[in-house]
């Protein structure tokens, strides 16, 4: 019953943020991963840190809109093992702390490149506890998981170009929330 009310509030999160059209439920698993014809995408680092700096405005205009009525929200430097770095990378997160209903919440948001992350929503459901899935109505999939030991709960936008986007955080009940991050194209390395 708890992930039918997430997966209604992912939906209607991302069709009131104008990210998914028309989203459905029906979504499966068994996507083809990674998809055939990957273009990977190689960049420079100042090409990715022009990137992260509009990836953290982006999270500053619209977390407080996704996370209704957040405030103090601060995004983190962005990189790969470690914030600022980004020789060589094939993917790139940051940390973006906020205050949502009065508490401190931590949205950790990784982006990966077309290729670059190559487990399947399978293989994620076998590592991790899948607690359903919604269709992103762009072709993709968003896969959510739990890891109750660590409190953390994810969502991850697989795409039909491969990029894998994911958000995930440590508060209860952000799955709508997080699905909505994840699924944002501008969160993407092919621009």
């Amino acid at each position: 019953m708890r992930m039918r009310k997430v997966m209604a509030a992912a939906l209607t999160g991302l069709a009131l943020v104008g990210l998914a059209g028309t989203a459905s439920a029906s979504a499966s698993t068994d996507l083809t991963w990674p998809p055939k014809d990957i273009t990977p995408v190689h960049k420079t680092k100042a090409e990715l840190q022009e990137q992260a700096d509009g990836f953290s405005a982006r999270q500053e205009r619209t977390f407080p809109r996704i996370f209704r009525g957040a405030q103090n929200v601060e995004p983190g430097a962005w990189g790969g093992e470690a914030e600022g770095v980004f020789d060589g990378m094939q993917y790139m997160g940051n940390l973006t702390r906020l205050t949502y209903q009065g508490q401190d919440v931590s949205v950790y948001t990784q982006v990966n490149a077309p290729g670059h992350y190559t487990e399947s929503p399978k293989q994620l459901c076998e590592r991790d506890k899948c607690t359903g899935t919604v269709s992103d109505r762009r072709g993709g999939v968003i896969v959510f998981t739990e890891l109750e030991q660590f409190g953390i709960r994810a969502a991850t936008n697989f795409r039909p170009n491969g990029e894998v986007v994911w958000a995930q955080s440590w508060t209860p009940d952000t799955e709508a929330q997080l699905a909505v991050v994840a699924a944002d194209r501008a969160y993407t390395f092919t621009r």
